[in-house]
């Protein structure tokens, strides 16, 4: 009767908005995965099992350490592992002669500088985690500097000339 209960439970909290998530082994996951970063706001966590949010609280965290086995430290692997991936994707459409890597390149940049909002939302969710806020202090910085040199105008410039 009690696993019934919990199937239930879990049907009834279970995201149908999740997807499975793939390896980012495409340019195109590599993006998606950037974009989604910096659409997470302020109270939500990462499910890196199912690539969606969870709104914080006591039923995200039950289905977490029960459920998932997802935890902020697989958070952090994703987030170190997608932004490090991304820049490496900028590096080789910024240096490619075609154009279309080019403008793809204008966009990683906004979408790498709109992560850094998304990474403050979660610093905001986790504020109880010194070493996690760390973390991600440390990435934006790591973001802004690596940006720095893109300039809004810079790489489009770049493109025109």
């Amino acid at each position: 009767m009690y696993l019934q209960i919990l199937k239930i439970l879990y049907n009834i909290f279970q995201e149908s908005s999740c997807e499975i998530v793939r390896r980012m082994n495409t340019e195109h996951e590599i993006v998606s995965r950037l974009k989604f970063i910096g659409k997470v706001k302020k109270g939500e966590k990462i499910n890196t099992h199912h690539m969606c949010v969870q709104p914080e609280g006591l039923i995200t965290n039950v289905k977490r350490t029960f459920w998932i086995h997802d935890n902020r430290n697989n958070t952090l692997t994703f987030i170190q592992d997608t932004i490090s991936r991304s820049f490496e994707l900028l590096l080789t459409y910024e240096r490619s002669d075609r154009e279309t890597e080019k403008l793809l390149a204008t966009k990683i940049v906004k979408d790498l500088r709109t992560s850094s909002i998304g990474l403050e939302n979660l610093k905001s969710t986790y504020f109880d985690d010194t070493k996690f806020c760390c973390d991600i202090e440390t990435i934006i910085e790591h973001i802004v500097a690596k940006l720095n040199f893109y300039s809004e105008g810079n790489i489009t410039e770049d493109l025109s000339g």
